[in-house]
């Protein structure tokens, strides 16, 4: 039933009767129609990934996550159409939540005693993430933080956005959309330092959408965000007169602006890296159904090795109309588990 609504609703988004499509090509949703999905962001081949049969890839823009490795233009043409399936849909990996390191922009000046921001640090940088050593989390809605994301078009400090638009990918995989619960309302564990954050993730995105779309011409670009499922859920608007009817406002123009959405440890949840036991949250649950009735694509992966869990995983996400994919949580290889093949829908 869940697939049928799904369907649906995509049919209806299709035929120009529904929000969602920004005035862009029923290709734009077709792209992320997908059987199957891979997702891979450190050690990863062109000839492998460009051999595999997968209808969606999910990848860094850079082989090092540093300039020094930026996909060229025919590298990843080379993956979107040279692949044994015919053409494939090809995204970046984008961390738009948290400043990394590694990433070209980075300036070890900003940093002072433990790693921690230091004096010479930007106002939009935060605290260093406790969990992922050399990321540190960003006040995503300052202009400077933006500024390094989109905007600038040519020279060293070509922004990020941008490099990865010049690359050919056919969108972008937002991740660390939930930032938005770390600066948000202490009732979510926020730390209350921007209440209305929520608001300002969909502003977010929308305004990295259409710079995409509008300013830089690439109409059917794909916005995929990662996670924060909650930015569509009554509690992440608990100052407004009402939370509900405000929630479906910014639902609305969420949909409008994303294409599908990813979502990790949806199934197996836990403190583990991999193989933790099955207990899906149903709140989580409802929020990506909401997504998947309003014909948006659901990417889900669980970070999984046993081969019974990952046989329940596919079970379970093909019942609800979902995409499932599993792997170890460092995505250092293209998994493709036993009995859960892709295989090509179209004759190259």
């Amino acid at each position: 039933m869940r697939r049928l609504a799904a369907a649906v609703a995509l049919i209806v988004m299709l035929a120009g009767g529904g929000a969602g499509l920004e005035d862009r090509s029923a290709d734009a949703q077709e792209r992320l129609t997908a059987a199957n999905w891979g997702y891979q962001l450190q050690g990863y081949g062109l000839a492998a990934l460009r051999a595999s049969m997968f209808d969606v890839l999910v990848i860094d823009y850079s082989t090092t996550g540093g300039a020094d490795g930026e996909l060229t233009p025919e590298q990843v043409r080379a993956l979107r159409e040279d692949g044994p399936c015919g053409t494939r849909t090809v995204l970046a990996y984008f961390s738009i939540g948290e400043a990394e390191d590694y990433r070209y922009y980075f300036q070890q000046r900003w940093l002072g005693p433990g790693d921690q921001p230091g004096a010479g640090a930007p106002a939009w940088l935060g605290a260093t993430n406790p969990d992922w050593e050399g990321n540190y989390k960003v006040r995503f809605w300052q202009k400077g933080w933006q500024r390094i994301l989109w905007g600038k078009r040519r020279g060293a400090k070509k922004s990020y956005l941008d490099r990865i638009i010049d690359a050919g990918f056919d969108g972008v995989y937002l991740d660390i959309i939930d930032a938005f619960e770390y600066w948000g309302p202490h009732e979510n564990d926020g730390n209350d330092e921007k209440r209305d954050s929520a608001k300002a993730m969909v502003t977010f995105v929308k305004k990295l959408s259409r710079y995409a779309r509008k300013k830089r011409g690439v109409k059917n670009f794909l916005v995929v965000p990662q996670n924060g499922g909650g930015i569509i859920a009554d509690w992440s608007y608990p100052d407004a007169a009402n939370p509900e009817k405000e929630a479906a406002k910014q639902r609305r123009r969420y949909f409008r602006i994303i294409d599908a959405i990813g979502a990790e440890d949806v199934f197996y949840p836990g403190n583990r890296d991999e193989n933790n036991s099955f207990k899906p949250r149903k709140y989580r649950l409802e929020l990506l159904d909401q997504f998947a009735d309003a014909g948006k694509t659901v990417l889900v992966i669980d970070y999984l090795t046993d081969r019974t869990k990952i046989d329940r995983l596919w079970s379970e996400a093909d019942s609800r109309g979902y995409v499932p994919y599993a792997s170890r949580r460092d995505l250092d290889r293209l998994t493709i588990p036993a009995g859960h093949a892709p295989v090509c829908r179209q004759t190259p």
